[in-house]
């Protein structure tokens, strides 16, 4: 009985407890969206544009920066993928929620809306990044 019970859950992953972020971690993500594109924190940064939270995945939407035109703070958004892979993984606060399911992804996006680059942080960016 029990090997049938969790062959079941192995059968739909989607509903398995293991795919999912816990319930406070959820509630926590659906609140700092809420606060984000309400424009506290990171909202603050004139490049953002806005917030989406769905089963354990925060994205962040960005303006593509003309690094040629705004110089080190255009090259500092736009060239530094792993240094914010690693300031995620780095980070406990951080480091807890990928440990607990959750996927980031930073997306930057041309004039016309194109997601011209995206940044995506997961557990496993953080075991890549210890090996190099």
């Amino acid at each position: 009985m029990r090997l049938l019970l969790l062959l079941s859950l192995l059968a739909v992953p989607g509903y398995a407890w293991f795919d999912t972020v816990p319930d406070w971690l959820d509630k926590e993500s659906q609140q700092l969206v809420r606060d984000l594109n309400g424009g506290i924190g990171q909202s603050q940064n004139p490049n953002f544009i806005n917030a989406e939270y769905e089963d354990g995945v925060m994205i962040m939407h960005y303006r593509q920066l003309d690094s040629h035109r705004l110089g080190a703070f255009g090259a500092v958004v736009e060239n530094h993928s792993q240094e914010t892979v690693n300031s995620f993984c780095s980070s406990s606060y951080y480091r807890k929620r990928l440990e607990l399911g959750m996927v980031y992804r930073h997306q930057y996006q041309s004039s016309s809306g194109e997601t011209v680059q995206e940044t995506r942080i997961d557990r496993y960016s953080c075991l890549q990044a210890q090996r190099f």
